[in-house]
């Protein structure tokens, strides 16, 4: 495997896939360096494949009925985000723009489809990336309804660092993301880097000790990982 591909080992999807499988999806994808703010697909657009991070970070983002899109999650490097048009269901419910200079692996509906004639198994691997998208989103719920803010910070990090230990976003994107306001998450983002769990930056947040980060998150994470 190409040195550049090697970051989607951290992906647990990716990882459990057959090295054919891989080998083949990798030859078919195409690479390229997006800029700080570009649009990788928008809302109601088509299913077009599947796309993943090699370097950098993506914004995901969702228009609620108020018209006012809102962060939804952020992919880091190793990241597998995107859906085959095989499956149907309608556009794109989110937009995909790059938080940064971002290199992005995409592999074209019509790539899958010529994989899928040499490896008709294919869409059943698919099938459970796409329960693992599914899951990703309740998870995100679950830590929204339940989770006092304390915790809910702990396991929202855990989650976006799952396949980086460093995560680009600011803190007003994470109390986003977590639904708090920007001075609660700033406290317990200090307390967090004080105990040397995470080192805070001005636009990023690195995971130090990710077993205490898991332990601050509750048994509830441990159930979802």
């Amino acid at each position: 495997m190409n040195g550049k591909f090697l970051v989607l080992q951290r992906n647990p999807w990716f990882a459990r896939q057959p090295p054919r499988l891989r080998d083949a999806l990798l030859e078919r994808s195409r690479v390229s360096r997006i800029e700080t703010g570009r649009w990788i697909y928008g809302t109601g657009d088509a299913l077009n494949g599947l796309y993943g991070v090699l370097e950098g970070s993506v914004q995901l983002l969702m228009t609620p009925g108020d018209g006012e899109p809102r962060l939804l999650d952020i992919a880091p490097a190793g990241q597998l985000f995107g859906q085959a048009a095989h499956f149907g269901g309608g556009p794109r419910l989110v937009t995909a723009i790059a938080g940064e200079p971002t290199l992005l692996l995409h592999v074209p509906d019509y790539a899958l489809a010529e994989v899928a004639r040499s490896e008709p198994t294919i869409w059943r691997n698919f099938t459970a990336l796409l329960y693992a998208q599914l899951a990703g989103a309740l998870q995100l719920v679950t830590l929204l309804i339940h989770l006092p803010p304390p915790e809910r910070i702990a396991a929202r990090l855990a989650l976006l660092t799952l396949t980086s230990d460093t995560i680009s976003l600011t803190q007003s994107q994470l109390a986003e993301l977590c639904g708090l306001s920007r001075k609660t998450v700033n406290g317990h983002l200090r307390k967090l880097a004080r105990e040397k769990i995470i080192a805070v930056n001005y636009h990023s947040v690195t995971v130090l000790h990710r077993e205490k980060l898991h332990a601050r998150a509750g048994g509830i994470l441990r159930a979802m990982l």
